[in-house]
């Protein structure tokens, strides 16, 4: 492919919808993109969505001057770009968009497009990993989002069941989603958690209000079926929930009956929540990352900072103050 260089200011916008439109040959290319993705590169089908959200979102922007045929990039595009859009991320979720564009940048290499290199233009966001408290409910708040699962909607069973495992147990919304009827214990009163990020699985009791909502979904509400995923989807024909976003949106839906707006990644809130409360009744950090499935206990280190009575001890005085 030949590379133009021309004049043409690229088309740009303040604000970029979220559901981005492209002409139908770059809504091709972005497929066959997706396309290496999965077959060449492997990737899962989340890490695929995510590459090609922010890659659609690019072409967006720049879809006057960035077409197959014709392919030219600038540096300075890629670096507005990444930095615009980690502007409305958050931790480590700014390097995103950055990570997304690699990744097609390197696609672009494979095919011939592009000469290596142009992935340089895209910054690193900084981030601080002990920067800030992790986002999570009160307790008070957490009861509340529970509840608001009581919508008499067709599908309410099946929202308290789920609500009430991520709060209790900090289960991932992929956790929750993947969880099969094989892996609840009635007799042991415990609940088996598949191998997942530390691929090691993990057995956690299961408290009497979990299996109680849990129960009551499977005996009155969860569709007949031959599938053994215990969350099933409320459309015909039924079967698995296909994407863990739906965990997270019913979360996110509860939030927003009880007037919760402020909070994002609505389903880790919960996690979030469930790990506060271990911490804050003196679990240690080891129980904790064995509940959470952490792979490292440094992962844990971030809830550090909620044992206020132990971080008195080795704060450092304030400059100037003497005791």
């Amino acid at each position: 492919m030949s590379t133009l260089h021309c004049a043409v200011r690229p088309r740009r916008t303040a604000t970029s919808p979220r559901v981005v439109e492209l002409p139908a040959e770059l809504d091709r290319w972005v497929n066959e993109f997706d396309g290496h993705l999965s077959q060449v590169a492997g990737l899962a089908t989340a890490t695929r969505r995510q590459y090609c959200f922010f890659v659609r979102r690019f072409l967006a922007q720049y879809r006057d001057v960035v077409v197959p045929e014709r392919c030219v990039l600038r540096a300075e595009w890629l670096t507005d770009f990444a930095r615009q859009e980690a502007t409305r991320l958050h931790g480590p979720s700014r390097n995103k968009p950055g990570t997304s564009l690699r990744a097609w940048l390197r696609y672009l290499v494979f095919c011939g497009v592009i000469d290596a290199g142009m992935e340089a233009a895209i910054p690193s966001m900084p981030q601080w990993r002990y920067a800030s408290l992790p986002v999570r409910l009160t307790a008070d708040e957490t009861e509340r989002v529970i509840n608001a699962s009581r919508d008499s909607g067709s599908h309410e069973l099946r929202n308290r069941a789920i609500l009430l495992l991520l709060a209790r147990l900090g289960l991932r919304a992929c956790e929750a989603r993947h969880l099969t009827l094989d892996d609840i214990d009635w007799d042991d009163g415990s609940v088996r958690i598949a191998p997942g990020k530390n691929h090691r699985e993990r057995r956690l009791p299961l408290p009497h209000d979990v299996g109680d909502a849990l129960y009551v979904y499977l005996r009155d509400e969860r569709p007949a079926c031959s599938c053994r995923e215990v969350f099933l989807s409320t459309r015909k024909p039924y079967g698995p929930i296909r994407d863990s976003s739906l965990v997270s949106g019913t979360v996110r839906q509860a939030m927003k009956r009880c007037g919760i707006s402020s909070i994002p990644a609505a389903a880790h809130a919960l996690r979030h929540s469930a790990a506060t409360r271990m911490v804050c009744r003196g679990a240690s950090f080891k129980d904790v990352a064995d509940v959470l499935g952490h792979a490292s206990i440094k992962t844990t280190g971030i809830y550090a900072k909620l044992d206020v009575a132990a971080l008195a001890h080795v704060a450092l005085p304030w400059p100037g103050v003497t005791s």
